[in-house]
């Protein structure tokens, strides 16, 4: 009996030092009068980071829902067992983002290589300005961008027109070959990885063929893609126990896609270098980097995966769910189409500047964007000591090291701002609307400020080239009238489920 209590007395001793060490800090934002849910044991303030059921965006934007209206500006909650802020007022992010950017500089994912990645393993995911912080971000920043100005992005014009001829041949060839309906979600994917491995690298990817084989730079990129989102969750739950992730010491990019990627970038260098192609794309840009920077092969392979991540992804996903929507609504699919058509040339083409102020293009391009909001959350973190007004006459000392995240998702989707939100209406954006909103705080799906996204540019000339080359020779309708998609909410990206049937019927010129 003697040794059963004993027992029981120690297992009572560990379960409650578990209990402390879980909880110890749950009073952190009542002791700094700021508002917020009451955290539960293991889960915190947001439940689907452990559930793993749900993106996190809905459960914060059951907390904004909650408090936007209590007078509010921040929250506090708590990731597990860490405490941190969800801003309610979007005001407040754009201060966080632009206006007092100095003391909000870094991104919580260049967390994820502090403590998460190998260096001496991984050289590549470092080099990511999205994955660095401080003055390295800086450098990195300003590197990486060089060759995504405006001047350089409007240079590969060609380059994405002529993808976009391929893309039109693709989609007749899978007409003849299989009938009129397509699934144009894996086609969009093909078709921004064929445009970003040319303008990269000036290398063919070939994925754009009608026999669906197995393509190496395809299924790189989108391992390399996949498992490192598998990454990010496994951080934010070992969040209870933080010094696992350096026990464990795991890679943030695959092996396999830093080997691989790595070799595509040393062929291309030496082809271009034997060739002495003055091609105006990233390879040459970062060419003349190399020349006066003297900067390694290893930054030459981090800053085109960069490239890569930003703008081959997320913009296929723009492409086909933009499709997919003008395919629902024939209304607003005519009328972009007679747009697109008064604004060709007599070859039947669309100069740069032509194709990049369309405004009804422009606007359905960006209700694409607000209602599926890839980036749904927006995470920055304290970078030097300052003061937030979490409400008026009460101030909140944010120190070092804090994380606060923007519901991007959120403001996006705030009824009072936009009507019927879940509904795809690109006149919400009519007259420069979007430029008001932008200022307001209440759309920003690129971020704001000196981290808004690097590729944005690029992202939307390979948006709206696709778009305009698709409608200018078909027309789309949704297969049978069939169901509705919904939102796949499990997705670290998001966008809707299922596939994108859609038949293609084509114009006669």
């Amino acid at each position: 009996m003697a040794d059963l209590t004993l027992s029981l007395f120690f297992l009572t001793a560990i379960g409650g030092l578990i209990y402390l060490y879980l909880s110890w800090n749950f009073d952190f934002w009542k002791k700094r009068g700021v508002k917020g849910p009451e955290p539960k044991l293991i889960f915190g303030s947001i439940p689907s980071i452990v559930k793993r059921n749900r993106n996190l965006a809905f459960d914060m934007q059951e907390l904004y829902e909650k408090y936007k209206k209590s007078g509010e500006r921040f929250i506090g909650i708590f990731m597990t067992r860490n405490p941190q802020i969800l801003v309610i007022d979007p005001s407040l992010a754009r201060e966080i983002m632009i206006t007092n950017f100095k003391s909000f500089r870094d991104n919580e994912p260049s967390l994820w290589v502090r403590f998460y990645a190998n260096k001496k393993l991984e050289n590549v995911a470092p080099i990511n300005p999205f994955l660095t912080e401080g003055s390295e971000w800086k450098r990195l920043r300003s590197e990486f961008m060089g060759g995504l100005s405006p001047a350089k992005v409007k240079q590969a014009h060609p380059i994405v027109t002529g993808i976009c001829h391929k893309l039109i041949n693709y989609l007749n060839a899978s007409i003849q070959k299989s009938g009129n309906k397509i699934e144009i979600k894996q086609v969009c994917y093909k078709f921004t990885i064929e445009i970003v491995t040319d303008f990269i690298w000036g290398v063919n990817a070939d994925a754009l063929k009608v026999d669906d084989a197995p393509n190496k730079m395809f299924i790189m990129a989108r391992t390399m893609i996949e498992k490192s989102f598998l990454k990010i969750g496994y951080y934010y739950i070992t969040g209870l126990v933080p010094f696992i992730r350096k026990i464990t010491n795991k890679r943030f990019y695959p092996e396999e896609t830093d080997k691989f990627f790595a070799g595509v970038q040393k062929d291309a260098l030496e082809l271009r270098l034997r060739s002495k192609n003055d091609r105006p794309d990233y390879l040459n840009y970062l060419i003349q980097l190399q020349e006066k920077k003297n900067i390694s092969l290893e930054d030459m392979t981090g800053h085109s995966l960069t490239v890569l991540l930003d703008t081959f992804e997320t913009t296929g996903s723009v492409i086909a769910h933009t499709l997919y929507y003008l395919a629902n609504d024939q209304n607003t699919q005519n009328k972009l189409r007679t747009e697109i058509m008064a604004n060709l040339n007599e070859e039947g083409n669309m100069s740069y500047d032509v194709l990049t102020e369309l405004p009804y293009l422009d606007q359905c391009i960006m209700e694409t964007i607000r209602i599926i909001t890839y980036i749904s959350v927006s995470s920055r973190m304290c970078s030097e000591e300052t003061y937030l007004e979490c409400r008026p006459n009460h101030k909140v000392k944010i120190e070092p090291g804090m994380i606060l995240h923007i519901p991007t998702y959120s403001f996006h989707h705030d009824a009072e701002i936009f009507a019927n939100p879940n509904e795809y209406i690109p006149e919400r954006f009519d007259d420069d609307r979007a430029k008001e909103l932008n200022q307001q705080g209440y759309f920003v799906p690129f971020g704001d400020g000196p981290r808004i996204c690097g590729g944005m540019k690029f992202g939307q000339l390979e948006s709206k080239a696709a778009v305009v080359e698709v409608l200018k020779n078909f027309r789309l309708k949704r297969e049978n009238n069939g169901e509705e998609l919904t939102l796949n909410p499990t997705s670290f990206i998001l966008g809707l489920s299922g596939d994108f049937n859609v038949e293609f019927e084509s114009i006669q010129k």
